[in-house]
């Protein structure tokens, strides 16, 4: 049986009261846009996830340099919602288009140094132009792992024969004999920005804001049509006569 993949829908949805249309589903909040996170914390369902994103994204795309003291604000923030919400994951700062030996600094910051109240729950990020070591690394440590993508890599190029594609069945073949080599449990992997993708890879969440920017055009004057659109999403994800990459699995 194909486990099920989680849409991670993200926030902000305008206007609020349609939220409650996705009670029991998971969401991605961003400390970029804090402004639905208790909302969040409330609808978020018991076997669903609820993902705490650094923001660095969006700055990195908007060109803004964050400094310490956002990191420090974003951890407090991040601390205080997971100390509310036991589905919450902390996705560790990263740098967007950096070098491994920054991105693992980050990451020993967020981890030896204390940063993250919930260590367990944090989930680090592989950018997908960096090494195979580099995810080796991560596998070995963390529950979670989210994969980024940019430049040559993008999501956005994800035709079949892409580099993305070769990179992506590269790291499945890498997990799985990592959980072989190492006897250990498989980390749930996320995609960033993966809702294209979910339906044919078998990650196991990825984020998309298709409902937040186009629940109006599905709207034809249904009362509870963003809740129908979600349902149209992940019925379609979860399509296991599409699924072409299945989760990887160390009895495969």
């Amino acid at each position: 049986m194909m486990t099920k993949k989680r849409l991670v829908h993200g926030t902000p949805i305008t206007p609020k009261r349609l939220l409650p249309q996705l009670k029991g589903k998971s969401f991605c909040v961003s400390y970029m846009h804090p402004e639905q996170l208790n909302e969040a914390i409330e609808l978020v369902g018991d076997n669903e996830i609820l993902i705490l994103d650094n923001g660095a994204f969006t700055a990195w795309k908007k060109g803004i340099t964050l400094d310490a003291a956002w990191w420090d604000g974003f951890y407090a923030w991040a601390n205080a919602a997971m100390d509310k919400c036991p589905n919450a994951v902390c996705v560790i700062p990263d740098v967007i288009n950096g070098n491994e030996a920054e991105n693992l600094q980050l990451v020993a910051d967020a981890i030896k140094g204390g940063k993250i109240k919930y260590p367990e729950r944090a989930m680090a990020i592989w950018h997908m132009n960096e090494s195979f070591e580099q995810l080796e690394k991560l596998f070995r440590i963390f529950n979670f792992i989210g994969f980024g993508s940019c430049g040559e890599v993008d999501i956005a190029k994800n035709k079949p024969g892409s580099a993305y594609m070769a990179k992506i069945k590269q790291a499945w073949a890498f997990m799985t004999y990592w959980q072989k080599k190492y006897g250990i449990d498989k980390p749930w992997i996320h995609m960033m920005r993966g809702l294209g993708v979910l339906h044919k890879i078998g990650f196991d969440s990825a984020d998309s804001c298709n409902i937040a920017m186009n629940h109006w055009r599905n709207k034809n004057n249904v009362v509870h049509h963003v809740a129908q659109f979600a349902d149209r999403l992940e019925a379609k994800v979860n399509n296991q006569e599409l699924n072409e990459l299945p989760l990887f699995n160390v009895a495969a």
